[in-house]
């Protein structure tokens, strides 16, 4: 009695791109990247060939991708600071029709709790405490040196930065 075996169709008898064994990383690290991908006269070239509007363009978004940031996370530690009120207003506020003038007092109360906990100097503070955490985080999209963006890398291609 034969025994049958059964394989099943394959498209290609090996990987279509194996990944040669030289390129595999050891110990499941990827390699170190290259410190520059271009050569220095290649890259000075290409600097002295960018429109100055547009590298300054880029910083200034950069700067404001990043200011984004910083602010949503000084607004949600506000509104963790105003809870109660917020909440209150909240419950108020919801299933009324003219709730305007109903909920008058709970508004104020809610408006000046968020008054004074965005003074701007707590603002101004903790913009700059923000910023620092997020740049020795890596979480930061202007200065990363684990993705190597940092603004000395970037300035060796915008002169904006």
């Amino acid at each position: 009695s034969a025994s049958l075996s059964f394989e099943a169709p394959t498209m290609f008898s090996t990987p279509p791109f194996p990944r040669p064994q030289d390129e595999q990383p050891a110990g499941g690290q990827a390699p170190e990247p290259k410190e520059l991908p271009l050569d220095a006269e290649t890259i000075e070239k290409n600097r002295n060939a960018r429109i100055p509007y547009l590298e300054a363009r880029e910083a200034v978004e950069l700067e404001q991708k990043e200011l984004k940031a910083v602010k949503e996370k000084i607004g949600e530690e506000i509104r963790e600071v105003c809870r109660p009120e917020i909440d209150e207003y909240v419950d108020c506020i919801v299933g009324r029709i003219f709730s305007v003038m109903q909920c008058k007092r709970q508004a104020l109360v809610m408006r000046r709790c968020l008054i004074k906990a965005e003074s701007p100097e707590y603002v101004q503070k903790r913009t700059v405490e923000i910023l620092q955490e997020r740049e020795a985080s890596g979480a930061s999209v202007v200065n990363n040196a684990a993705k190597g963006t940092t603004r000395e890398r970037r300035a060796q291609y915008n002169r904006a930065i």
